[in-house]
């Protein structure tokens, strides 16, 4: 089972996107399961599950805990209103970093992939995602003001991987919301030639799509792929899964 956390301490880079599209791709060949870790529950509500009986709040309660069926081959732990403040309530636990981790161990033989939609922070839940996961893809919007923000998530993954889960590794970094006609967007690719990130970031780009934006909407809630296969957003999400495949396949 190889789990995967989406990651970044910012907002609006495209997380929730990219884990839900990520897991729908590979879920066509391979069981996987998508966690929502994130308190706003968006990856919950994408795939209209808010309201499930139990949600990743009696995960980290040690509770009991439904996992939900959402797609074929594709099923959910949802998060929920109730996740604000889990932080505080298993401050006292002893190994509180690795809660997610020991429930996910006991789903090893269920799954093929694991993906998590990490809390735009650097909080406790975020850590847990991390001690849990192999891999950590960091999508970054092709904005000024999320660069910034690069470097300090860059050192909290490798201080994660030294204090507490050596097999954590970097996959890449991911630009969403990228357009080569903008000048910033040729600029933020500069950015990371000048920081010596060039080697660690994915050859596939997530153009900017209306398709994306659509297929979130309420009134639909669908992947990129049931919402338009032929679209820009399908082909880009398409391509990402392989070279992600791929790139597994290589560092094992």
């Amino acid at each position: 089972m190889k789990i995967i956390a989406i990651s970044n301490q910012k907002g609006g880079v495209a997380k929730t996107t990219t884990c839900l599209n990520l897991a729908a791709y590979i879920s066509k060949k391979k069981k996987v399961l998508l966690i929502d870790c994130d308190k706003q529950a968006n990856l919950t509500k994408n795939l209209g599950m808010e309201g499930a009986k139990t949600s990743i709040n009696d995960l980290f309660l040690k509770r009991k805990f439904d996992v939900v069926n959402v797609r074929k081959n594709l099923d959910l732990i949802p998060s929920s209103v109730d996740f604000v403040g889990i932080d505080l309530l298993i401050q006292g636990e002893l190994a509180r970093e690795s809660i997610l981790k020991k429930a996910l161990d006991r789903l090893e033989s269920n799954y093929d992939f694991v993906f998590i939609d990490c809390p735009p922070d650097m909080n406790l839940v975020t850590v847990n995602a991390l001690t849990a996961s192999n891999y950590v893809i960091i999508p970054v919007q092709a904005t000024q003001f999320s660069m910034d923000g690069v470097n300090i998530m860059i050192d909290f993954i490798g201080g994660i991987r030294e204090s507490i889960n050596p097999k954590l590794n970097l996959l890449g970094i991911l630009v969403t919301h990228f357009d080569k006609r903008l000048k910033i967007s040729k600029s933020i690719e500069q950015d990371f030639k000048d920081n010596n990130w060039e080697m660690a970031l994915f050859k596939t780009r997530i153009r900017r799509n209306t398709a994306i934006e659509n297929s979130q909407h309420k009134d639909y809630r669908m992947t990129i792929f049931e919402y338009d296969n032929q679209s820009k957003g399908a082909l880009d999400y398409s391509n990402l899964a392989k070279e992600i495949l791929k790139l597994i396949k290589n560092l094992n």
